[in-house]
């Protein structure tokens, strides 16, 4: 094949697997999906910390501050030192900016475009840049296998502004840079780059990247005996810059809800360990076989896990010393995995680079190819399983509903909402909210349950007047059993009521307040009703008796 057409035929490659990434990453949220208005098309986010991360960045753009390291409005009136940080922020309102010119909505779709740019632009990247030990095969494996991997589509879907994006983009770069500046005749601005690019990973996030960093020290000093003192030096000058302009996004719960934490955290997928089932299915891109004969795609996943660790031994001897650094990541990043589920978007582009290189090394082209094959096979199976998933299962975040739910918030004061849509009453309200998705805020997450699960009025009132609340949510999900009382018993430490063993249910505030039965007018007020939602108004002492000057309830459409 001539060189022309060889050129051609990568490029096709490479242009078909965006492609199919890009509706891939649609696929795997559908909840993002715009729905019309009186001013255009509006996007949805598809996360509690999604909208949280939005709120920041509507903070910033109402100047109230370009650093959001004490954010106000959640944990009401508490606040909280939020563990997200200001490199995303600055992302989203690099996208913002020019969107405000053609859309009456330009944060949402800031938020909703801002990680599969960043996928695109990492792309991009690997497209142009002419890396010495990233080539041909090795670079279309890397571009092919990031858009079509089930982790990190997921971390980079639409809808999903979240900062594992922006940090998955980094760590590519950087250990695409790792290959170059080590090189006999690589410049010392190879080491400062390297520096200043790992620096700003880590001001993303002190939590993974941390122990990447850490890691990468630690073998170098192994393993080549030595580390650049040109990169250590523009490392910590990016983490001053970021201790001087942030401070230290750390967080020490209380003794006394450090229970409820724990309780809380279960019901965070990401926070979850992995069956080695799982993980078998997660590092072959695949998921659990799904019935007793196996499909095509199916054995191609199985034959993916036996060729697996062929690969990592081959690539061990042939490799060079960079080369066994990512495979030795790779495994480090794995093992973290089956810990907690949030280091699966990094332990998969580990094992990405790892194929990438194997690909580039192996001199057999029908190794290559029929490892080409086994791959794709995985990852049409991973998807055809996600997708299939996606579609059945509820909404997580109802934002059309939660955003016409807002407009009856008509007087400032606080929310008191489930933690899981109280962001998106935040962003969509402006007003401040108890409850919340992050761990910094416990303490309101733990007084919004206490509130729902009280079967005490004056306990009840007691919380709302605490803290500040003036706006008080229920949900009722008909697919689950007592899902708002249910929440909270668990994040209590409880055994949540169910429909043979309801316990006190009917007597809890919880309970009383979906179903609108027996509630003091004194007390609460119903002001809005959805199809999920009920919202209720705390009546002022004194005005109970004006009822008439307040609106009666209205079914929001």
């Amino acid at each position: 094949m001539n060189r022309p057409a060889s050129l051609t035929l990568f490029l096709g490659v490479i242009l078909a697997a965006v492609l199919i990434g890009g509706w891939l990453r649609t696929a795997y949220a559908p909840e993002w999906h715009p729905t019309a208005t009186a001013h255009g098309l509006r996007p949805w986010a598809v996360e509690a910390d999604c909208y949280s991360q939005l709120a920041r960045v509507q903070r910033i753009l109402h100047g109230q501050g370009l650093v959001q390291n004490h954010f106000t409005v959640e944990n009401w009136p508490e606040g909280l030192i939020p563990s997200t940080t200001a490199p995303f922020d600055y992302v989203i309102l690099a996208l913002w900016a020019p969107l405000a010119l053609i859309t009456h909505y330009p944060l949402d779709w800031a938020g909703a475009l801002v990680s599969p740019v960043l996928a695109l632009a990492l792309i991009g990247f690997w497209l142009f840049f002419r890396s010495r030990c990233l080539l041909n095969v090795g670079r279309a494996a890397l571009i092919v296998g990031f858009s079509l991997i089930p982790g990190l589509i997921w971390a980079t879907a639409f809808g999903r502004p979240r900062h594992q994006s922006l940090i998955v983009a980094l760590l590519a770069v950087t250990l695409t840079a790792e290959y170059e500046r080590w090189e006999k005749d690589a410049p010392r601005a190879w080491h400062i780059a390297a520096g200043l690019m790992w620096g700003l990973v880590c001001w993303t996030s002190l939590y993974e990247p941390l122990l990447v960093v850490a890691l990468l020290v630690i073998y170098n000093l192994a393993v080549r005996r030595r580390e650049s003192p040109a990169f250590a030096i523009a490392f910590g000058v990016v983490m001053l810059l970021a201790l001087a302009i942030e401070g230290i996004h750390v967080y020490v719960p209380p003794p006394e809800v450090r229970p409820v934490l724990t309780n809380w955290l279960q019901f965070i997928a990401e926070m979850h360990g992995m069956a080695a089932p799982q993980f078998g299915d997660a590092i072959t891109f695949s998921s659990a076989f799904s019935s007793p004969v196996f499909t095509l795609c199916e054995v191609g996943s199985f034959l993916m896990l036996i060729a697996l660790p062929a690969i990592a031994v081959w690539l061990w001897r042939r490799g060079g010393a960079t080369d066994r650094f990512i495979l030795f990541l790779a495994v480090v990043l794995a093992g973290c995995a089956l810990n907690q589920q949030r280091w699966l978007p990094y332990a998969m582009l580990g094992e990405l680079f790892c194929l990438a290189r194997f690909f580039q090394l192996m001199p057999n082209r029908w190794i290559r190819a029929g490892l080409a094959t086994l791959f794709l096979l995985n990852v049409s199976n991973a998807n055809w399983v996600q997708i299939r998933g996606a579609a059945s299962i509820p909404a997580n975040q109802p934002s059309p509903e939660l955003a016409q739910l807002a407009r009856a918030i008509d007087a400032p004061g606080g929310i008191l909402a489930p933690w899981w849509l109280s962001p998106g009453l935040l962003y969509f309200s402006g007003q401040p909210i108890v409850s919340g998705s992050s761990h910094c805020g416990i303490t309101g997450i733990a007084a919004s349950a206490e509130f729902y699960d009280s079967t005490s009025w004056d306990d009840a009132m007691s919380i709302l007047q605490r803290r500040k609340v003036r706006w008080v949510v229920v949900w009722d999900e008909p697919t689950y059993v007592y899902p708002l009382l249910g929440s909270s018993q668990e994040i209590l430490g409880q055994a949540p009521s169910t429909e043979k063993e309801p316990g006190n249910a009917d007597a809890t505030i919880a309970q009383m307040l979906v179903t609108d039965q027996h509630v003091p007018g004194d007390l609460l007020r119903l002001r809005a009703v959805t199809p999920h939602f009920k919202l209720y108004e705390v009546v002022e002492p004194g005005t109970a008796d004006a009822s008439s000057s307040v609106s009666s309830p209205v079914a929001v459409r």
